[in-house]
């Protein structure tokens, strides 16, 4: 005879963990990408929509990773528990990231178009 489990399975909270953690782990990677070589190819040297998309895609990994861990025990790439530590270095490691790369790309591309 098998044993039941009395606790319910949610699979709403299932679904939504997976799906935060497909955001933060590739889909908002890959737009943070595709947002960087979009402002490195802008001819105008003007911040466009593609900037506020850059830095919502930030803030949306940052709530993402912190309610995967909250909420759903995130856990971390390689698959061990994680906790609001983790959550505090990968804040840190991509706010400073994005911020130096969103600089550096802008200053690349700003002599180019006023010269």
């Amino acid at each position: 005879m098998t044993e039941q489990n009395d606790q319910p399975t949610n699979n709403h909270s299932s679904i939504l963990s997976f799906i935060l953690r497909l955001f933060w782990m590739l889909l908002g990677n890959a737009i943070l990408f595709v947002s960087m070589l979009l402002i490195f190819q802008s001819t105008d040297g003007k911040f466009h929509i593609v900037d506020t998309v850059f830095w919502v895609t930030t803030a949306s990994l940052v709530i993402a990773r912190y309610l995967d861990i909250k909420f759903y025990n995130g856990h971390t790439a390689t698959g061990e528990p994680a906790d609001m530590s983790h959550w505090r270095g990968y804040t840190i490691i991509l706010l400073v990231c994005s911020a130096v790369l969103w600089v550096l790309l802008h200053a690349i591309n700003y002599p180019v178009v006023n010269k």
